[in-house]
């Protein structure tokens, strides 16, 4: 079963200590998230491009089997879906800065903007400029007109896949297709029957191909396993052994 548990991040100190013990110093950090979770989505890098040091300094904290799912920086989203020859430029970058990472990085997410509307020629051009032996896109799409059948399709035909953005709790009966599966639990609370729903649903689609599922990181205090970090974690736990 292919499924990875985690959070939007990991460098929260307001975690302590219902996640981080109180002794676990800041740069730490992640190599104690490492010993909870199996996956992270990093959205720091939608701001400002990691150095490569930064980036081997993530790998050295985790281990081989851990996954990193990275937002992709603004330059690549700015308003359009098309990619100027300045996205591409920052394309080559990323990877550069990420290549350091090797197998940990498990997708690229491409975070649009809500005003950016459905343009299927604009999404062709990033469809045909990333490299098919690359890890696979996260198309984290807000307006609503994507969400069509056709477009599902077009990605998920390239190998990748749409990002699933549960804000309300409630569990989906399947996933967006493509190589990979994306989801964000993003509602302030999962009742008991919606976490046993999500779990149910994630183990389905694990059994098919890599599934990932990123707990909230704001907004939720730590130790709340209805959401958040407590989320994920209660997550982790049920997932191999089913108990619930």
């Amino acid at each position: 079963m292919d499924l990875y548990i985690g959070t939007s991040g990991w460098a929260y100190p307001e975690w302590k200590p219902a996640f981080y013990p109180a002794d676990v110093p800041q740069r730490d950090f992640l190599a104690h998230y490492a010993t909870r979770f199996t996956a992270c989505e990093v959205n720091g890098t939608f701001y400002r491009l990691p150095s490569a040091a930064t980036v081997a300094n993530w790998a050295d904290a985790t281990p081989v089997g851990f996954r990193f799912a990275v937002k992709a920086p603004r330059a690549m989203v700015s308003g359009k879906v098309t990619w100027t020859s300045a996205a591409l430029r920052t394309r080559d970058e990323l990877m550069d800065a990420l290549a350091p990472l090797g197998p940990r990085l498990a997708a690229v997410l491409l975070r649009y903007p809500n005003g950016v509307a459905r343009d299927d020629e604009r999404l062709a051009t990033v469809l045909r400029a990333w490299d098919a032996d690359a890890p696979p896109l996260v198309f984290d799409f807000r307006h609503t007109s994507w969400f069509h059948p056709d477009v599902v399709a077009a990605v998920a035909g390239h190998g990748h896949t749409i990002a699933v953005n549960d804000v309300e709790g409630t569990p989906l009966p399947g996933l967006p297709p493509g190589r990979i599966a994306h989801v964000r639990l993003r509602a302030a609370h999962y009742a008991d029957d919606a976490r046993r729903g999500w779990l149910d649903a994630l183990r389905t689609e694990a059994s098919r191909r890599p599934t990932f599922a990123f707990g909230r990181h704001e907004g939720i205090p730590a130790g709340d396993p209805h959401a958040g970090v407590g989320l994920a974690e209660w997550l982790s736990e049920h997932a191999v052994d089913g108990d619930v």
